[in-house]
C-alpha cells in the first residue's frame, strides 16, 4: 500500500511539473496539442490515399513505422488505424509507388495522402511462388504473375482467357469459344507425355487440383505461372506440365467498401462456311430436289443470344479482423439454339488475429451452382453436308420434324430441339487455416481443405426425336449422378531471418491429399408419354417384354487415390546480389506399383543481380539486370487409376450346375508392379532487366526439358501375357525453347499515357525414344480420320522426330481424269502414281507439322484524362493445319452431300475421292486483334452516396483475323497435346463478342 501511494505521488508530481513547464512554453501555430500529452493517448487515425492524379488507391499498406501494426486501404483508398502513440509515423507503401512517410502529430484525420509513381521496376513486385510469396527481384526461376488490373477485359467463359497471350510459353487453346459450357486446353512449354497428361497443375488459394469452374472472373486477384522445373519441383509429381497459381481477392482492413461489376454481352457468328446454296446444289446435280430452300447452318444459330453477369462484393475490417464476401449471377446463351448456362456463386474469406497477433485464424468458403444445357457440335457438320432442298419439318405432317436416315445423316434441328441434354453442377470448397507466430522469425500454419463437385446429368429424347420415330417408341431417359470429393491436409513451418547482409527464407512441411470419385447412371425408354421426361424413369419399358442386359441400363463405380508428400524450400541471398534457392519434394502415390510408389523431386536455382555490382551500380541506362539459372526434376501422374494392379472385368454370363445364368469375371488387364513415376528434368537460363529509368523492362528465358520413363500402352505377346496391351514406362521426349517478355512505358505525361507490352515464345517438342530392350515400338500412328472413306491416320510419332508431324502422301497434281496423283516413295520430282489405286504405305512421308513453333502477343494501353483504350493482338506462326472441311466437303467426288463452293473453284481440278496429302495442309499462321476495349472512368468527389469510382466500358473480342487459312478460324484449331493442328469437322461456330460493362465502388 505505501508503495502504491508513493508511486501515485510520483506520477502526480510528474504531471504537475510537466504542466507547469508546458504552460511556460510559447504557443505553436496550427497544432497546439502538447506533444508530451498526445504521446500517452490512444487515437484512431483515418485518411484516404490517392495516386498522383487524385484517383483512389486500394491495397496500400499503412504501417506504423518500427512496428508490425498495419492496415490496408479499401477500394476507395480509405483507411483507419488505431495507434498507441499519437506521435507515431505512418509509412505508406504500394507496388508501383514510392514509399511515403507521414508524421501523425496527434491528428485524427490525415486527409488525403498522394503517392508518387515509383522509379522501381516490376522486379520489386511480390508474387506467389507456391507455399509462400517472394519479391520478384529475389526469384531465381521462371515465374510470371499477372495481376487483375492487367487481365484482358471483357466477358469470358473460362478464367484462363483473362491471360491468353499474357504469359509467354503458355498456350490457351479453345475450339469453341462461343460455347459457355466449354473448357479450355492448357499447355505450358509444349507437350511432354503420352498418357499422364500434358496440362498444368492448377492451384487455387493453395489447394492443388483446384477447379477453375468454381471461380468468378471478378474474384481473381492474380494468376501466376511456374514455368520451369526449378519453381515447380516443390509440387513434385504434378509439376512437370507447369503450375498455375490462382489467388482470389482478400479482405482488407479499413472502411467497409462495396463494389459492383456487371456486364451484358452478345455474340455473332464471325465467319460461316461458304457452301452451295440450294440453287447451286441443283445446278451441280448434287442430289435430287426435295422442293425446299433450307439454310441448315442459319437454322442452328440463335441470333438473339444474350448474356449477363452481375457481381457484388463487400470487404473491410480492422487491423485484427478482415473479411470479404462476394456473389455473382451469370446467364449466357450459346450461339446455337440448344446451349445455355445459368450459374450463381458465393465466395467469402476472413482473417481473425488474436493474442496480439500471435494467432491468426483464416478461411475461404465458396459455393457455386450451374445449370448447363449442352449442344451437339456434330449438328454443325450436318448443317454443312445436308441437301439444302430438304425441309426441316415433315412435309406430310408439319408438326413433326423431317426425320432423316442414312449413314452419318440426321436432321440437326430435330437433334437439338427434341432432346434435353444438360447437367446441374455444384461446386463447394471449405478451407480453414490456423497460423501461429512462434517467434518474430518463425511461424507454423495448419491448413485443411475440402473440395467437392457434384454433377447430376439429365438427358431425355422425346417422342419427336429421331430415335423415338425410327424405333417406334416414346422417349428415352438417362440420368447420371457423379461426385468428386478431394481432401487436402497441410502443415507448414515458415522461417525468415535477416542477419546483416544475409537474408534467409525457408519453408518445410507435410501434405496429404485424397481424391475420391464415385457415381452411377441408369436409363430407360418406351414411356407412356413425354410428360415426366427423366423425372419418372421407372415408368419406362426398356425390353418391351424381352430379357435385358442390366449393363445396358445401369452402372456404378468408385475410385480413390491418395498422395503423401514431404516438402522443403530454402531461399538465400547475400546483399540482394547473390541468390540461391533449394527445394525438394518426397512424394508417394497409390497409383504406382508396390515398390515404386515414392519419388524425390529436387530443384536448385541461382541468381546474380549484376546491377548491384560496382561496375553497374551507377549506370544511368541499366536500372536492373539479373541473371538466373535453374535446374529441377518434376513428375507426372495424370494417368488412370489402378492400371498398375491386377483388375477383374466381366466375362459375360455362363450357365451353372443349377441351370442359372450367372455373371463371371476374369483378368481384365496386364498388371505391372514395376510401373513408376514419369520424371522430367529441366534447365532454364534467364535474364531480367530494366532500362532507361525503368521505362523498358522485360525478361528473356532459354529452356530445355527432357522427360523419361514415359507411360504408354504397348503391344505385348500373348502368351505369356493375358492381354495384348500393357502400360509400361518406356520412351523419352524433349522440349526446347525461348521466351521473351517486354514492357515499355512509352509516355506518361500530363493527361496522356501509353504503355505497350509484347510476349513471344518459340517451342519445339521431339520424340527422342520409343523403345527399350524389352518393349519395341519405334513409331506410332495417331488420329484415324473418320469415315466415309477411312483415309487413315493423320499423325506419325517417330523416334528422333518432332511431335505433331502429319503423315500422308505428297501431292503431284491430277491426271487427265482429275484423279489425285502423288509422288511414288514420296520423292518429289520422281514418278507420279494414282493415289487411290496405286498409293502404298511406302509412298507416305512426314508432310507437315501441326504444332506452332512461335506464339506472340502485343498489347497496347492508351489513356487520356478519364478515357482509356486497350488493343490486344495475338498470333501463332510456323505450323500447318489439316483442313478436313476441304478434304471432306471440298471435293466433287463426295456423293449426295452438299459441298463447299471451293469444290468447283479452288479444288475444281480434282474429281477423285479424298486421300491424306499435303494438298489439304494449309499454313496456319494468323494475327488477330483479339480484344478492343474503350473505357471511361470517373473518379468521384465526396458525395452522399459515397460513390468512389464509376467506370463504363465496351469491349469487342475477335475483332478481325489476318490469315491465309481457308477454314473457319485457325484459332479454333486445337494445337495442344500430341495431335495438334486438325481442323475438325465438328466445328462449333466462331463468334465475335460484344460486351458493355459497368463498374461501381462505394
Amino acid at each position: 500500500m505505501p508503495g502504491f501511494i508513493s508511486g501515485a505521488r510520483t506520477r502526480v508530481r510528474g504531471y504537475f511539473i510537466a504542466t507547469v513547464l508546458l504552460g511556460a512554453l510559447p504557443a505553436v501555430k496550427g497544432n497546439t496539442t502538447p506533444a508530451v500529452l498526445f504521446q500517452q493517448t490512444k487515437i484512431t487515425v483515418t485518411g484516404k490515399v490517392t495516386d498522383d492524379k487524385g484517383g483512389a488507391l486500394p491495397g496500400v499498406t499503412v504501417q506504423v513505422k518500427g512496428t508490425q501494426t498495419a492496415v490496408v486501404t479499401d477500394e476507395a483508398g480509405a483507411f483507419s488505424i488505431n495507434l498507441d502513440n499519437g506521435n507515431a509515423t505512418l509509412v505508406f507503401s504500394a507496388i508501383g509507388y514510392a514509399n511515403h512517410e507521414e508524421r501523425v502529430g496527434g491528428k485524427t484525420d490525415l486527409g488525403t495522402i498522394a503517392l508518387q509513381p515509383s522509379k522501381a521496376t516490376a522486379l520489386d513486385e511480390v508474387v506467389v511462388i507456391g507455399y509462400g510469396t517472394a519479391r520478384k527481384q529475389d526469384l531465381t526461376t521462371a515465374v510470371v504473375s499477372v495481376n487483375s488490373k492487367d487481365f484482358i477485359p471483357g466477358a469470358v467463359n473460362n478464367p484462363m482467357q483473362l491471360v491468353d497471350g499474357k504469359v509467354a510459353g503458355v498456350t490457351v487453346s479453345q475450339t469453341a469459344v462461343g460455347d459457355p459450357n466449354a473448357g479450355v486446353n492448357l499447355q505450358v512449354r509444349g507437350a511432354g507425355s503420352f498418357k499422364s497428361g500434358n496440362g498444368p497443375l492448377v492451384v487455387i488459394d493453395g489447394m492443388p487440383g483446384g477447379d477453375l469452374r468454381n471461380l468468378s472472373q471478378q474474384d481473381i486477384a492474380s494468376i501466376t505461372v511456374l514455368k520451369d522445373a526449378g519453381s515447380a519441383a516443390i509440387y513434385g509429381a504434378r509439376g512437370a506440365g507447369g503450375v498455375i497459381l490462382v489467388q482470389t481477392k482478400r479482405g482488407r482492413a479499413g472502411r467497409v467498401s462495396l463494389n459492383y461489376d456487371g456486364y451484358i454481352d452478345h455474340d455473332v457468328v464471325a465467319k460461316k462456311p461458304e457452301i452451295l446454296s440450294a440453287q447451286e446444289f441443283l445446278e451441280h446435280k448434287r442430289d435430287k430436289d426435295f422442293g425446299s430452300v433450307t439454310n441448315w447452318y442459319d437454322a442452328l444459330v440463335r441470333k438473339n443470344n444474350m448474356g449477363q453477369n452481375h457481381y457484388l462484393s463487400a470487404s473491410g475490417g480492422n487491423e485484427n479482423t478482415q473479411f470479404r464476401i462476394s456473389g455473382n449471377y451469370r446467364t449466357k446463351e450459346g450461339i446455337d439454339i440448344a446451349t445455355d448456362r445459368k450459374e450463381y456463386g458465393l465466395r467469402a474469406n476472413f482473417l481473425q488475429k488474436a493474442l496480439d497477433g500471435i494467432l491468426e485464424i483464416g478461411g475461404n468458403f465458396s459455393y457455386r451452382t450451374a445449370n448447363e444445357a449442352y449442344t451437339n457440335y456434330g449438328a454443325f457438320k450436318q448443317a454443312v453436308r445436308l441437301n439444302p432442298t430438304i425441309p426441316v419439318m415433315d412435309p406430310n405432317n408439319p408438326i413433326m420434324y423431317n426425320t432423316l436416315q442414312g449413314y452419318d445423316t440426321y436432321n440437326p434441328v430435330q437433334d437439338l430441339l427434341t432432346r434435353i441434354s444438360g447437367a446441374e453442377q455444384e461446386y463447394a470448397v471449405i478451407d480453414l487455416n490456423v497460423k501461429l507466430h512462434l517467434t518474430k522469425d518463425l511461424n507454423t500454419v495448419l491448413n485443411f481443405t475440402r473440395q467437392g463437385h457434384t454433377m447430376l446429368k439429365q438427358e431425355y429424347w422425346n417422342a419427336k426425336s429421331s430415335e423415338s420415330v425410327v424405333n417406334g417408341y416414346i422417349g428415352r431417359a438417362r440420368i447420371q449422378n457423379e461426385k468428386w470429393v478431394d481432401y487436402n491436409l497441410e502443415w507448414l513451418a515458415n522461417y525468415s531471418k535477416k542477419i546483416n547482409d544475409h537474408d534467409i527464407q525457408a519453408v518445410a512441411g507435410y501434405n496429404y491429399q485424397e481424391f475420391n470419385n464415385y457415381g452411377s447412371w441408369l436409363q430407360n425408354r418406351r414411356f407412356p408419354s413425354d410428360y415426366f421426361e427423366y423425372n419418372n424413369i421407372g415408368q419406362g419399358n426398356w425390353g418391351n417384354g424381352q430379357p435385358i442386359n442390366m449393363g445396358d441400363v445401369m452402372s456404378s463405380w468408385k475410385s480413390k487415390e491418395q498422395d503423401i508428400s514431404f516438402l522443403a524450400r530454402a531461399m538465400y541471398n547475400y546483399r540482394q546480389t547473390y541468390f540461391l534457392t533449394l527445394s525438394g519434394r518426397y512424394e508417394g502415390n497409390t497409383k504406382f506399383g508396390p515398390g515404386n510408389k515414392w519419388g524425390f523431386f529436387p530443384g536448385v536455382s541461382v541468381g546474380w543481380k549484376l546491377v548491384n555490382e560496382n561496375f553497374l551500380k551507377d549506370n544511368a541506362t541499366i536500372n536492373d539486370l539479373k541473371l538466373r539459372f535453374s535446374y529441377g526434376g518434376t513428375g507426372r501422374n495424370g494417368f488412370d487409376r489402378y492400371i498398375a494392379l491386377a483388375k477383374y472385368s466381366p466375362y459375360g454370363q455362363y450357365l451353372n450346375d443349377a441351370g442359372q445364368w450367372v455373371r463371371v469375371f476374369g483378368p481384365g488387364n496386364n498388371e505391372n508392379p514395376d510401373l513408376r513415376w514419369e520424371k522430367q528434368i529441366a534447365y532454364n537460363l534467364g535474364v531480367d532487366f530494366a532500362l532507361w529509368s525503368s521505362k523498358l523492362s522485360g525478361s528473356l528465358d532459354f529452356y530445355y526439358r527432357k522427360g523419361r520413363d514415359l507411360i504408354n500402352d504397348y503391344l505385348v505377346p500373348v502368351p505369356p501375357y493375358l492381354h495384348d496391351r500393357m502400360f509400361v514406362n518406356v520412351g523419352t521426349q524433349s522440349n526446347k525453347g525461348v521466351e521473351l517478355v517486354l514492357n515499355w512505358d512509352v509516355v506518361r505525361s500530363g493527361d496522356f499515357s501509353y504503355n505497350t507490352n509484347f510476349t513471344a515464345s518459340y517451342n519445339r517438342t521431339k520424340m527422342d525414344q520409343f523403345s527399350s530392350d524389352k518393349f519395341k515400338a519405334d513409331e506410332r500412328t495417331l488420329y484415324d480420320l473418320p469415315s466415309p472413306g477411312n483415309p487413315g491416320p493423320a499423325f506419325m510419332l517417330r523416334e528422333g522426330f518432332d511431335v505433331g508431324n502429319f503423315w500422308g502422301y505428297r501431292y503431284a497434281g491430277v491426271d487427265d481424269k482429275g484423279n489425285i496423283l502423288i509422288w511414288k516413295d514420296a520423292k518429289v520430282g520422281g514418278e507420279k502414281i494414282d493415289a487411290t489405286n496405286q498409293g502404298q504405305e511406302s509412298d507416305k512421308a512426314i508432310i507437315g507439322n501441326g504444332m506452332p513453333k512461335y506464339e506472340a502477343a502485343w498489347g497496347h494501353t492508351l489513356g487520356y484524362k478519364d478515357l482509356d483504350l486497350t488493343l490486344f493482338f495475338r498470333g501463332k506462326f510456323d505450323y500447318d493445319i489439316l483442313n478436313l472441311y476441304q478434304m471432306y466437303y471440298g471435293l466433287q467426288a463426295e456423293p449426295g452431300v452438299n459441298l463447299l463452293k471451293d469444290a468447283y473453284t479452288r479444288n475444281g481440278q480434282i474429281k477423285s475421292g479424298k486421300v491424306i496429302t499435303d494438298y489439304f495442309l494449309e499454313n496456319g499462321n494468323y494475327v488477330r486483334l483479339d480484344n478492343l476495349t474503350l473505357g471511361w472512368t470517373k473518379k468521384m468527389k465526396e458525395n452522399k452516396a459515397r460513390l468512389g469510382n464509376f467506370r463504363v466500358y465496351a469491349t469487342v473480342r475477335n475483332v478481325f483475323t489476318i490469315t491465309k487459312y481457308s477454314g473457319i478460324d485457325p484459332a479454333a484449331v486445337n494445337v495442344t497435346g500430341l495431335e495438334p493442328g486438325i481442323g475438325s469437322l465438328d466445328l462449333y461456330p466462331t463468334t465475335r463478342s460484344y460486351t458493355l460493362g459497368l463498374q461501381l465502388n462505394f
